[in-house]
């Protein structure tokens, strides 16, 4: 009799809690879709309200979906990084207030004999943990106000991330003026960016964070207020990126110079970004005879030997990647192929390859209907010049670094508006017929 009590109770308590996430959800969401109308950042993207919430509203819905599918996965809680940032979050929300001091000093907490060398290395080294600690302290603090919930946590990143493509559609929209609506579905509804960067991970924040810069840096040199608080803004964006993908740094520091050149010093403004991207791949190559420790192709191929050990459903059979300049070069096609061609029709082994399958067809498709079809040049713009630059580049790195597709499906996804938003708001679409 007493056990049947306390199962009833128990029951009784979890249809409370359940209920109470209810109630949580549509509160929240209410009032950050009204957060949403009233950001003078967001407001300025030129879209009215009614397309402001709706489009807040689908990136929600694909991260509860993007959550929701993974519980699919058996073991998902070890298996799905996004599922393991929130039980090691709720440790962590724990440890806040049970010992302040104590959940800080932990982002210090290196196991590696307390040495923090290896800054590039997948094994052994506190900056590839950090990745980790980085995702679960923002979780934890998300749980503070969502009693540790992970689908009302998604309305708090949702909002966060909402920033980065609002970010990109603003310079976007004063490059190409006129075609906000069109700049924002490329923008927010390309299936795989929409799907993978409103999932809890780290991709939406590199994103964020990276448009950002890109919105920083363009309006600075537009409106000639390049100075100290520009640079320490882009300074600090860059820093909060490092952490979860300091490669990402390492291509955008480069470009971002170039940019600066071009709009201070070259009429030809792709001059600048041929020559520094020169002198950064000559630096690349060259560097380890300056000191061993600076043996740049070397970490490229040990990475990829990381990768390798992995295996995966989603292997790709790799050409041997030697830490040379010819090895670069013979490997750069089946690279660019990895990132940019598949996953071909014929490769399709689930729902989520279909869609990626289906979307890069359509993405060529679009491609090629702009190359007969274009009405400006994109690329006579800087911005546009960094953001192809930026974006090829690090496409290379991951089909040099990554054979597994499944893995590169989801780390391309954030480039794919900077390479085809210009190209679609610059193709010709007036008296389009198709013959």
């Amino acid at each position: 009799m007493c056990n049947e009590w306390f199962e009833s109770v128990r029951i009784n308590i979890l249809i409370c809690c359940r209920y109470m996430t209810y109630l949580l959800f549509a509160a929240y969401l209410l009032f950050f879709c009204w957060l949403v109308t009233k950001s003078r950042f967001i407001q300025l993207a030129g879209l009215n309200n009614q397309w402001l919430i709706g489009l807040f509203v689908i990136k929600i819905a694909a991260g509860i979906a993007y959550g929701w599918f993974f519980t699919q996965i058996p073991n998902y809680e070890e298996s799905s990084d996004s599922w393991k940032f929130f039980f090691d979050g709720k440790k962590d929300t724990a440890l806040l207030f049970q010992d302040p001091v104590q959940y800080f000093k932990s982002i210090l907490d290196n196991p590696h004999d307390k040495e923090y060398r290896h800054l590039f290395s997948s094994v052994n080294s506190y900056w590839n943990d950090l990745k980790h600690k980085y995702m679960v302290k923002l979780v934890s603090l998300f749980n503070v106000f969502t009693g540790s919930r992970y689908y009302v946590n998604v309305i708090f990143y949702s909002f966060l991330t909402f920033f980065g493509p609002i970010a990109f559609i603003r310079v976007m929209n004063d490059v190409f003026p006129g075609k906000v609506k069109l700049i924002a579905c490329c923008t927010f509804l390309l299936p795989s960016f929409l799907f993978w960067s409103s999932g809890i991970h780290k991709d939406g924040l590199v994103f964020t964070f990276l448009s950002l810069i890109v919105f920083v840096m363009y309006f600075s040199l537009k409106e000639k207020k390049w100075g100290v608080r520009p640079f320490l803004l882009i300074a600090l964006l860059l820093a909060l990126i490092f952490p979860v993908r300091n490669h990402v740094v390492l291509a955008s520091v480069p470009g971002l110079f170039a940019w600066w050149l071009a709009e201070n010093y070259f009429k030809r403004k792709w001059l600048a970004f041929l020559l520094v991207t020169v002198i950064c791949s000559s630096l690349f190559f060259s560097a380890k005879y300056i000191h061993p420790k600076f043996d740049l192709p070397i970490s490229i191929v040990l990475r990829n030997k990381d990768f390798i050990r992995l295996g995966g459903n989603s292997f790709l059979p790799q050409r041997k990647l030697e830490p040379t300049f010819t090895g670069f070069l013979k490997n750069a096609p089946q690279a660019l192929n990895h990132t940019l061609v598949r996953p071909y029709i014929t490769e399709i082994i689930s729902p989520l390859y279909f869609i990626s399958a289906i979307e890069i067809l359509l993405i060529w498709i679009l491609v090629s209907v702009w190359f007969f079809r274009n009405g400006q040049n994109p690329y006579q713009h800087s911005v546009v010049q960094f953001l192809f630059l930026v974006s090829m580049v690090l496409l290379l790195l991951t089909g040099y670094i990554v054979p597994q597709l499944g893995a590169i499906v989801r780390y391309r996804a954030i480039f794919f508006p900077f390479i085809l938003v210009p190209i679609l708001a610059s193709t010709d679409w007036k008296g389009f017929k198709l013959k």
